[in-house]
């Protein structure tokens, strides 16, 4: 991943790289995403590498079942999102693992998942 971006979790035990940069940042305000912070970047999970040891992490999955979110056991943050029922071809990816001047200046799409 020669121009990918990388990103970590607050202490380091996940890190994510995404191997095509993002074009644009979504921020959603379906409950989740209000309550986490998560701003959003996607890729095709064929093109995005998560590395954590073994147990570091924990996934969260919503009542809709179409997502599982996961998260740093050791430090909390949440780093990205799998797709279940979701498109097989969409992850996304928390845009605060990466360094802000990597995607604070790209378009930001307001999704209303809140009324989903």
């Amino acid at each position: 991943m020669a121009n990918a971006w990388t990103g970590q979790c607050h202490c380091g035990a996940v890190t994510v790289a995404m191997a095509i940069p993002p074009t644009e940042t979504a921020q959603c305000n379906c409950s989740l995403c209000r309550k986490t912070g998560f701003i959003g970047v996607y890729g095709d999970p064929k093109d995005i590498v998560v590395k954590a040891p073994e147990q570091a992490m924990a996934s969260y999955v919503q009542g809709d079942c179409m997502i599982a979110v996961w998260h740093c056991k050791t430090c909390g943050i949440t780093t990205h999102w799998t797709p279940i029922t979701a498109p097989p071809d969409r992850m996304g990816v928390n845009a605060r693992l990466f360094d802000p001047e990597l995607w604070h200046h790209l378009p930001v799409i307001h999704c209303d998942g809140a009324s989903y």
